[in-house]
């Protein structure tokens, strides 16, 4: 099993080593999800030796307290997950940090993860970085983290690749935030019912957003404060779901499907049934293997009209 990392094109590497800046990463066994190793480096360095500096190289750090031995303990677990024909998860705990912050940042994760082991996983699933049950936790909220909170590697690599949205014609592009559940469903056009909403962060992965596509459909299809008599003055027939500013999943509307559904409040929003376009150039055009960039002066909040 090869990662996204191990094939980086240079403007795309140079794009992540600017955005990284100085940061804390943490290299997870696949196998059981279980940690084993914590380091901290600079954009430069990432740029310069990728994914292999943070995994088989011991970092240059004049502070370094790691010795030969840990760093050959380092070594030889990579090549045991290697042999077992996987790879590495590689966490971007925390970048854009300053000299200070990003020594101390480092201190506290190997001082936590040595004295709160993690349990392994047994499933054969994946850990992720917003994986965590909301149960375990009693905190309401993430602390602020500018943007910059931890991050699976392959997956900001995987968004710098992608292109920007150039196409010419009309266009729904609907904005998803993180997943949201809705334990009592709601009804959506087409007779069913859906269980929450957003976009979930197992779906970075290509492999799994390809899995789920209909459900990323689900979630995009409604409910919106939309017109629908623009949308087909517009001549839109398609939409398309975006998550982190990047296109996911292409929606082929299906005629006169729109529903209109009112409010206590007084407003109103619209959703539609939805057919999954998953091949084809315009497939390639909207979203292909790694989704489009939408121009940031191009993004707002919830679903809006393209172009503007």
């Amino acid at each position: 099993m090869t990662s996204a990392s191990t094939k980086i094109d240079p403007a795309v590497r140079s794009q992540v080593a600017d955005e990284l800046g100085r940061y804390v990463y943490m290299l997870v066994d696949p196998r059981d999800g279980v940690p084993f190793y914590v380091g901290k480096g600079r954009g430069e360095r990432f740029g310069a030796h990728g994914w292999e500096a943070m995994l088989t190289k011991p970092e240059e750090k004049e502070d370094e307290e790691d010795t030969q031995d840990t760093v050959s303990k380092k070594v030889q677990k990579i090549r045991d997950i290697r042999a077992d024909e996987r790879e590495p998860q590689i966490w971007i705990l925390r970048y854009g940090m300053n000299d200070v912050e990003y020594t101390a940042a480092e201190a506290v994760c190997i001082d936590l993860l040595r004295s709160m082991p993690i349990t392994p996983i047994t499933d054969g699933s994946l850990r992720h970085p917003d994986g965590l049950k909301k149960e375990q936790l009693t905190n309401a909220r993430r602390e602020l983290n500018r943007g910059h909170g931890a991050v699976l590697l392959d997956d900001l690599i995987a968004e710098k690749a992608a292109p920007e949205l150039t196409y010419p014609g009309p266009l729904l592009t609907i904005k998803l935030g993180g997943w949201t559940e809705t334990p009592d469903g709601e009804d959506m056009p087409g007779g069913y019912k859906r269980y929450g909403h957003g976009f979930r962060s197992e779906w970075l992965t290509r492999e799994k957003r390809e899995e789920n596509y209909q459900k990323i459909g689900e979630s995009a299809c409604g409910w919106w404060p939309l017109s629908i008599t623009r949308v087909k003055n517009s001549g839109i027939e398609y939409a398309v779901a975006v998550h982190r500013g990047v296109t996911r999943a292409l929606l082929r509307i299906k005629p006169e499907s729109w529903e209109p559904q009112k409010y206590p409040n007084g407003t109103q929003r619209s959703a539609f049934q939805f057919e999954i376009v998953d091949s084809g150039p315009l497939f390639d055009e909207l979203v292909g293997p790694y989704g489009h960039w939408i121009p940031s002066e191009k993004r707002k909040q919830g679903a809006f009209y393209w172009p503007r």
